[in-house]
Protein backbone atom coordinates (compact mmCIF):
# COMPACT_ATOMS: atom_id res chain seq x y z
CA UNK A 1 0.00 0.00 0.00
CA UNK A 2 3.05 2.51 0.76
CA UNK A 3 4.50 1.92 -2.85
CA UNK A 4 1.13 2.06 -4.24
CA UNK A 5 0.55 5.59 -2.59
CA UNK A 6 4.45 6.64 -3.31
CA UNK A 7 3.78 5.68 -7.07
CA UNK A 8 0.35 7.42 -7.35
CA UNK A 9 2.03 10.55 -5.76
CA UNK A 10 4.84 10.48 -8.11
CA UNK A 11 2.31 10.11 -11.38
CA UNK A 12 0.03 13.20 -10.32
CA UNK A 13 3.70 15.25 -9.87
CA UNK A 14 4.64 14.13 -13.29
CA UNK A 15 1.18 14.75 -14.33
CA UNK A 16 1.34 18.44 -13.36
CA UNK A 17 4.61 19.21 -14.87
CA UNK A 18 3.28 18.20 -18.16
CA UNK A 19 0.28 20.35 -18.06
CA UNK A 20 2.80 23.32 -17.74
CA UNK A 21 2.86 25.39 -20.70
CA UNK A 22 5.66 27.62 -22.41
CA UNK A 23 3.63 30.91 -23.79
CA UNK A 24 5.50 33.26 -26.46
CA UNK A 25 5.27 37.27 -25.55
CA UNK A 26 6.46 39.21 -28.51
CA UNK A 27 5.14 42.95 -29.14
CA UNK A 28 7.50 43.61 -32.79
CA UNK A 29 5.60 44.54 -35.50
CA UNK A 30 4.97 42.02 -38.17
CA UNK A 31 5.53 39.28 -35.69
CA UNK A 32 2.94 36.89 -34.05
CA UNK A 33 2.82 35.75 -30.40
CA UNK A 34 0.76 34.46 -28.37
CA UNK A 35 0.49 37.86 -26.02
CA UNK A 36 2.46 41.42 -26.68
CA UNK A 37 2.13 42.31 -22.82
CA UNK A 38 3.23 40.39 -19.71
CA UNK A 39 0.42 41.16 -17.75
CA UNK A 40 -1.86 39.73 -20.45
CA UNK A 41 0.80 36.21 -20.57
CA UNK A 42 0.27 36.33 -17.05
CA UNK A 43 -3.55 36.53 -16.90
CA UNK A 44 -3.75 33.55 -19.48
CA UNK A 45 -1.61 31.38 -17.74
CA UNK A 46 -2.04 29.18 -15.17
CA UNK A 47 0.62 28.39 -12.11
CA UNK A 48 3.91 26.40 -12.95
CA UNK A 49 3.87 28.09 -16.56
CA UNK A 50 6.97 29.74 -18.05
CA UNK A 51 6.78 32.93 -20.20
CA UNK A 52 9.26 33.70 -22.53
CA UNK A 53 9.92 37.41 -23.65
CA UNK A 54 11.69 37.84 -26.63
CA UNK A 55 13.58 40.73 -27.94
CA UNK A 56 12.24 44.06 -28.34
CA UNK A 57 12.81 47.58 -28.10
CA UNK A 58 9.77 48.16 -26.74
CA UNK A 59 8.92 47.44 -22.97
CA UNK A 60 6.42 44.60 -22.38
CA UNK A 61 5.25 47.05 -19.89
CA UNK A 62 4.23 46.31 -15.88
CA UNK A 63 3.28 43.28 -13.90
CA UNK A 64 1.05 42.57 -11.01
CA UNK A 65 2.19 38.85 -10.45
CA UNK A 66 -0.50 36.40 -8.29
CA UNK A 67 0.25 33.29 -10.01
CA UNK A 68 3.84 31.17 -9.65
CA UNK A 69 5.48 31.37 -12.77
CA UNK A 70 8.96 31.56 -14.11
CA UNK A 71 9.54 34.84 -16.28
CA UNK A 72 12.83 34.62 -18.80
CA UNK A 73 14.31 36.91 -20.76
CA UNK A 74 16.97 37.29 -23.58
CA UNK A 75 19.66 38.72 -21.32
CA UNK A 76 21.41 42.05 -21.34
CA UNK A 77 24.71 43.87 -23.04
CA UNK A 78 24.29 41.56 -25.51
CA UNK A 79 25.89 44.01 -28.06
CA UNK A 80 28.47 44.19 -26.17
CA UNK A 81 29.19 40.69 -25.05
CA UNK A 82 28.99 38.90 -28.65
CA UNK A 83 28.10 35.66 -29.74
CA UNK A 84 25.51 35.04 -27.34
CA UNK A 85 21.81 36.10 -28.85
CA UNK A 86 21.33 36.51 -32.88
CA UNK A 87 19.03 39.29 -31.92
CA UNK A 88 20.75 42.00 -29.81
CA UNK A 89 17.22 43.91 -27.88
CA UNK A 90 17.16 42.80 -24.64
CA UNK A 91 13.28 42.37 -23.06
CA UNK A 92 12.23 45.55 -21.07
CA UNK A 93 10.06 45.56 -18.20
CA UNK A 94 8.52 48.06 -16.34
CA UNK A 95 8.11 46.76 -12.96
CA UNK A 96 6.81 43.99 -11.20
CA UNK A 97 5.48 43.62 -8.02
CA UNK A 98 5.09 39.55 -6.57
CA UNK A 99 1.96 39.41 -4.73
CA UNK A 100 0.57 36.72 -2.65
CA UNK A 101 -0.36 33.80 -5.32
CA UNK A 102 3.14 34.24 -7.07
CA UNK A 103 5.31 32.23 -4.44
CA UNK A 104 7.55 30.31 -5.86
CA UNK A 105 8.29 32.94 -8.93
CA UNK A 106 11.40 33.60 -10.94
CA UNK A 107 12.37 36.49 -13.08
CA UNK A 108 15.58 36.41 -14.91
CA UNK A 109 17.58 37.57 -18.24
CA UNK A 110 15.14 41.09 -18.13
CA UNK A 111 16.33 44.55 -18.43
CA UNK A 112 13.81 47.00 -15.76
CA UNK A 113 16.01 49.76 -16.87
CA UNK A 114 16.06 51.78 -13.19
CA UNK A 115 12.47 50.49 -12.19
CA UNK A 116 11.76 48.36 -9.64
CA UNK A 117 10.27 44.76 -8.25
CA UNK A 118 8.38 45.20 -5.35
CA UNK A 119 7.97 41.85 -3.31
CA UNK A 120 5.16 41.07 -1.60
CA UNK A 121 5.43 37.69 -1.52
CA UNK A 122 7.87 34.84 0.30
CA UNK A 123 9.80 32.52 -2.09
CA UNK A 124 10.47 34.49 -4.88
CA UNK A 125 13.86 34.33 -6.94
CA UNK A 126 15.13 37.60 -8.66
CA UNK A 127 18.66 36.13 -11.14
CA UNK A 128 20.37 37.65 -13.59
CA UNK A 129 18.42 41.04 -14.18
CA UNK A 130 20.01 44.44 -15.27
CA UNK A 131 18.49 47.47 -13.29
CA UNK A 132 20.54 50.29 -14.94
CA UNK A 133 20.23 52.77 -17.41
CA UNK A 134 23.18 54.91 -18.32
CA UNK A 135 23.69 58.68 -19.13
CA UNK A 136 26.54 59.44 -21.22
CA UNK A 137 29.94 56.95 -20.11
CA UNK A 138 28.15 56.09 -16.74
CA UNK A 139 26.71 52.87 -16.94
CA UNK A 140 24.82 52.86 -13.45
CA UNK A 141 23.45 56.99 -13.61
CA UNK A 142 20.29 55.59 -12.88
CA UNK A 143 19.64 52.01 -11.49
CA UNK A 144 16.28 50.47 -10.14
CA UNK A 145 15.09 49.12 -6.72
CA UNK A 146 14.24 45.67 -4.98
CA UNK A 147 11.84 46.68 -2.42
CA UNK A 148 11.04 43.85 -0.08
CA UNK A 149 8.56 44.59 2.00
CA UNK A 150 5.15 42.59 3.84
CA UNK A 151 2.73 39.89 2.46
CA UNK A 152 0.13 41.35 0.57
CA UNK A 153 -2.81 40.06 2.08
CA UNK A 154 -1.36 40.21 5.62
CA UNK A 155 0.81 43.26 5.90
CA UNK A 156 2.27 42.06 9.98
CA UNK A 157 3.76 39.10 8.27
CA UNK A 158 7.22 39.63 6.24
CA UNK A 159 8.35 38.01 2.79
CA UNK A 160 10.93 35.33 3.73
CA UNK A 161 12.98 33.37 1.41
CA UNK A 162 14.15 35.48 -0.95
CA UNK A 163 16.78 35.00 -3.61
CA UNK A 164 18.60 37.82 -4.88
CA UNK A 165 21.63 36.68 -7.10
CA UNK A 166 23.60 37.41 -10.21
CA UNK A 167 21.77 40.95 -11.28
CA UNK A 168 23.69 43.96 -12.26
CA UNK A 169 22.98 47.67 -11.08
CA UNK A 170 20.84 47.65 -8.02
CA UNK A 171 19.82 48.89 -4.75
CA UNK A 172 17.71 46.49 -2.35
CA UNK A 173 15.33 47.95 0.40
CA UNK A 174 14.39 45.73 2.91
CA UNK A 175 13.48 47.72 5.56
CA UNK A 176 9.78 47.30 6.70
CA UNK A 177 9.89 43.88 8.20
CA UNK A 178 12.35 41.35 9.90
CA UNK A 179 12.79 38.53 7.03
CA UNK A 180 14.48 35.69 7.20
CA UNK A 181 15.95 33.56 4.61
CA UNK A 182 17.08 36.72 2.54
CA UNK A 183 20.02 35.42 -0.24
CA UNK A 184 22.11 38.53 -1.87
CA UNK A 185 24.94 37.24 -3.72
CA UNK A 186 26.95 37.84 -6.41
CA UNK A 187 25.48 40.98 -7.53
CA UNK A 188 26.96 44.29 -9.02
CA UNK A 189 25.28 46.64 -6.61
CA UNK A 190 24.90 50.52 -6.64
CA UNK A 191 23.45 53.81 -5.63
CA UNK A 192 22.54 56.13 -8.18
CA UNK A 193 25.67 57.29 -10.28
CA UNK A 194 24.25 60.76 -10.51
CA UNK A 195 25.13 60.54 -6.65
CA UNK A 196 28.72 60.27 -6.98
CA UNK A 197 31.12 58.28 -5.03
CA UNK A 198 31.14 60.05 -2.01
CA UNK A 199 27.26 59.30 -1.36
CA UNK A 200 26.40 58.38 2.15
CA UNK A 201 22.76 56.78 1.12
CA UNK A 202 22.01 53.38 1.11
CA UNK A 203 22.99 50.63 -1.40
CA UNK A 204 21.62 48.00 0.82
CA UNK A 205 19.20 49.03 3.58
CA UNK A 206 17.40 45.94 5.86
CA UNK A 207 15.20 45.79 8.74
CA UNK A 208 17.10 45.58 12.28
CA UNK A 209 16.34 41.73 12.80
CA UNK A 210 16.57 40.72 9.28
CA UNK A 211 19.19 38.42 8.94
CA UNK A 212 20.84 37.96 5.59
CA UNK A 213 23.34 36.25 3.81
CA UNK A 214 25.49 38.29 1.52
CA UNK A 215 28.02 36.91 -0.12
CA UNK A 216 30.49 38.13 -3.57
CA UNK A 217 29.14 41.19 -4.46
CA UNK A 218 30.60 44.12 -6.01
CA UNK A 219 29.39 47.59 -3.73
CA UNK A 220 30.08 49.97 -6.05
CA UNK A 221 29.02 53.16 -4.44
CA UNK A 222 27.24 53.56 -1.23
CA UNK A 223 26.29 52.57 2.35
CA UNK A 224 25.56 49.08 3.71
CA UNK A 225 23.22 49.04 6.24
CA UNK A 226 22.97 45.50 7.45
CA UNK A 227 22.49 44.03 11.08
CA UNK A 228 23.57 40.54 12.29
CA UNK A 229 24.40 39.27 9.10
CA UNK A 230 26.93 37.63 7.03
CA UNK A 231 29.48 39.54 4.68
CA UNK A 232 31.83 37.36 2.88
CA UNK A 233 34.14 37.77 -0.27
CA UNK A 234 32.63 40.78 -1.16
CA UNK A 235 34.56 43.80 -2.83
CA UNK A 236 33.49 47.37 -1.81
CA UNK A 237 34.86 49.78 -4.87
CA UNK A 238 33.70 52.88 -3.03
CA UNK A 239 30.94 53.30 0.31
CA UNK A 240 31.05 52.75 3.54
CA UNK A 241 29.43 49.66 6.75
CA UNK A 242 26.77 50.58 8.35
CA UNK A 243 24.37 48.70 10.65
CA UNK A 244 25.59 46.66 13.87
CA UNK A 245 26.29 42.36 14.80
CA UNK A 246 27.85 41.45 11.56
CA UNK A 247 29.98 38.83 10.70
CA UNK A 248 32.60 40.60 8.88
CA UNK A 249 35.12 38.26 6.70
CA UNK A 250 37.14 37.96 3.93
CA UNK A 251 36.37 41.10 1.81
CA UNK A 252 38.08 43.51 0.23
CA UNK A 253 37.69 47.17 0.69
CA UNK A 254 39.19 50.48 -1.00
CA UNK A 255 39.33 52.19 2.49
CA UNK A 256 38.91 50.63 5.64
CA UNK A 257 35.36 49.59 5.58
CA UNK A 258 35.82 46.12 6.53
CA UNK A 259 39.04 46.43 7.97
CA UNK A 260 42.22 44.02 8.20
CA UNK A 261 40.71 40.87 10.45
CA UNK A 262 39.27 37.79 10.17
CA UNK A 263 40.59 37.64 6.26
CA UNK A 264 39.75 40.94 5.51
CA UNK A 265 41.80 43.37 3.30
CA UNK A 266 41.53 47.13 3.68
CA UNK A 267 43.30 50.01 1.49
CA UNK A 268 43.50 48.26 -1.91
CA UNK A 269 43.97 49.91 -5.23
CA UNK A 270 40.82 48.73 -6.77
CA UNK A 271 43.06 49.48 -10.13
CA UNK A 272 44.85 46.39 -9.02
CA UNK A 273 41.99 44.48 -8.66
CA UNK A 274 39.51 44.63 -12.12
CA UNK A 275 40.34 44.38 -15.93
CA UNK A 276 38.84 47.52 -16.08
CA UNK A 277 37.37 49.27 -19.18
CA UNK A 278 38.37 48.37 -22.42
CA UNK A 279 37.37 48.68 -26.02
CA UNK A 280 36.53 45.05 -26.20
CA UNK A 281 35.43 44.81 -22.65
CA UNK A 282 31.86 45.01 -21.67
CA UNK A 283 29.97 46.96 -18.80
CA UNK A 284 29.98 43.89 -16.61
CA UNK A 285 32.78 42.61 -17.72
CA UNK A 286 35.08 45.11 -16.48
CA UNK A 287 34.27 43.59 -12.72
CA UNK A 288 36.18 40.28 -13.74
CA UNK A 289 39.60 40.03 -11.74
CA UNK A 290 42.58 40.78 -13.45
CA UNK A 291 46.33 38.57 -13.28
CA UNK A 292 47.72 38.93 -9.70
CA UNK A 293 44.30 40.61 -8.41
CA UNK A 294 44.28 40.36 -4.52
CA UNK A 295 40.95 39.33 -4.69
CA UNK A 296 42.12 35.92 -6.03
CA UNK A 297 42.27 33.35 -3.65
CA UNK A 298 40.99 35.75 -1.16
CA UNK A 299 37.49 34.18 -0.24
CA UNK A 300 36.93 32.57 2.75
CA UNK A 301 37.63 28.71 2.90
CA UNK A 302 40.10 29.08 -0.21
CA UNK A 303 42.73 26.64 -0.57
CA UNK A 304 45.43 25.44 -3.06
CA UNK A 305 43.20 22.84 -4.61
CA UNK A 306 39.80 24.98 -4.10
CA UNK A 307 40.70 28.50 -4.57
CA UNK A 308 37.72 30.78 -4.09
CA UNK A 309 38.18 34.39 -5.02
CA UNK A 310 36.55 37.68 -3.71
CA UNK A 311 34.15 39.38 -6.21
CA UNK A 312 30.90 38.84 -8.31
CA UNK A 313 32.74 36.14 -10.55
CA UNK A 314 33.43 34.03 -7.69
CA UNK A 315 31.57 31.59 -5.29
CA UNK A 316 29.20 29.32 -5.91
CA UNK A 317 26.73 31.02 -8.28
CA UNK A 318 29.28 33.55 -10.10
CA UNK A 319 28.15 36.18 -12.10
CA UNK A 320 27.23 35.43 -15.96
CA UNK A 321 27.72 38.32 -18.66
CA UNK A 322 25.20 39.49 -20.10
CA UNK A 323 22.53 37.87 -17.41
CA UNK A 324 21.79 34.96 -20.16
CA UNK A 325 18.70 32.41 -18.57
CA UNK A 326 20.24 28.82 -18.06
CA UNK A 327 18.15 27.45 -20.97
CA UNK A 328 19.68 27.21 -25.00
CA UNK A 329 20.25 30.40 -27.05
CA UNK A 330 20.59 31.30 -30.41
CA UNK A 331 23.67 33.27 -31.53
CA UNK A 332 23.54 32.94 -35.02
CA UNK A 333 21.17 33.11 -37.55
CA UNK A 334 21.24 33.89 -41.53
CA UNK A 335 18.61 32.65 -44.06
CA UNK A 336 18.41 33.23 -47.45
CA UNK A 337 16.16 35.90 -48.77
CA UNK A 338 14.64 34.32 -51.25
CA UNK A 339 12.86 30.69 -52.19
CA UNK A 340 11.10 28.66 -54.77
CA UNK A 341 10.20 25.73 -55.16
CA UNK A 342 12.83 24.25 -56.53
CA UNK A 343 15.24 26.35 -54.55
CA UNK A 344 13.82 26.13 -50.78
CA UNK A 345 15.32 28.82 -48.35
CA UNK A 346 18.28 27.73 -46.80
CA UNK A 347 18.59 28.87 -43.11
CA UNK A 348 21.66 28.15 -40.62
CA UNK A 349 21.58 28.56 -36.82
CA UNK A 350 23.44 28.20 -33.96
CA UNK A 351 22.61 27.18 -30.54
CA UNK A 352 24.74 27.22 -27.92
CA UNK A 353 23.96 25.71 -24.22
CA UNK A 354 24.22 28.38 -20.88
CA UNK A 355 24.44 27.26 -17.76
Amino acid sequence: MKNLVVLTVALLVCAFNAQAKIWRVNNNNGLTADFTTLQAAHNGAVAGDTIHLESSATSYGSLTCTKKLIIIGTGYFLAENPNNQALTQPSYIDNISFNIGSEGSVVMGCTFANTSINVFASNIEIRRNRFTSPNGATVDYYVGVVNLYYQSNNSNLPVNNIIITQNFGLIINGTSRASTGILITNNYIARYGYEGDATANNSIDLNSGTVALIQNNIFRRGRINVYNSNLTNNIMVAGSMGGSGNLVSNNIGSGTQFGSTNGNKENIDMSTVFLGTAPDISPDGVWKLKAGSPAIGAGFGSTAGNVIDCGMFGGNFPYVLAGLPGIPSIYFFENQPVGSSSDPIDVNLKVKSNN
